[in-house]
């Protein structure tokens, strides 16, 4: 469906404001729900959109919200926006309609070229096509697991939802340490069904320490 659990809206909402984003990407617009959340926050950042289906532009008012709005499969990013960068991109519920191989491509070409990476999609939720619309389908399973490969990452979970942050190699106004440590102080408490949880991340940094001038040591790229 082109909608999505509301477990982590408040937190998005909260993260927007951290990271203060000029320039954002929304993969997988839907409904336009991650927009919405934009405009009410940042409403003078640059959005842009990518929507695989064309039924949904018309029916969600994308084109009011996304500007550009690109038509096109999400698996299609690392080879039509090669000299793009973003401050924060959103995969909100649409990695997981993407084939696994799809998915990886795509968050190893966003590290290069978006400060920040945002990840929700559920675990385990059987999903076929929607209203006839294939590109609904749940096709690749994702986990904690699937991240290892990244050096400065987070994730939190409430029942089958999921949120991950990604911190990419290019400049940010706030560290992911930092990010985390503000969310955290909201004391968000995180519902889904009838599951209730504190939001509480696990932040792994595996971000290489080079010497410093002092002796001491410092991270080899900016946190």
């Amino acid at each position: 469906m082109p909608f999505s659990a509301g477990s982590f809206d408040e937190v998005t909402a909260a993260l927007l404001e951290a990271v203060a984003p000029l320039r954002i990407l929304d993969v997988g617009c839907g409904a336009g729900k991650y927009g919405h959340i934009v405009k009410s926050v940042l409403p003078q950042a640059r959005l842009e959109g990518v929507e695989v289906e064309k039924s949904y532009v018309a029916k969600y008012g994308l084109e009011q919200l996304y500007a550009p709005l690109h038509l096109m499969d999400a698996a299609r990013i690392p080879s039509t926006m090669i000299d793009e960068m973003f401050d924060l991109t959103i995969i909100g519920d649409c990695i997981e309609h993407l084939p696994k191989s799809a998915g990886i491509d795509l968050l190893n070409f966003l590290t290069y070229r978006s400060a920040y990476t945002v990840i929700v999609l559920p675990e385990a939720a059987i999903q076929n096509s929607v209203d006839n619309v294939l590109s609904e389908a749940h096709i690749s399973v994702w986990s904690e697991r699937d991240f290892a490969w990244h050096d400065n990452w987070a994730w939190a979970q409430v029942w089958q939802m999921q949120y991950y942050i990604l911190r990419g190699y290019a400049p940010a106004r706030i560290s992911l340490a930092d990010l985390i440590a503000k969310l955290h102080q909201r004391q968000f408490m995180l519902h889904y069904d009838r599951v209730q949880t504190p939001l509480a991340f696990t932040h792994i940094n595996h971000t290489k320490l080079v010497p410093a001038e002092n002796g001491g040591s410092v991270y080899w790229r900016q946190q």
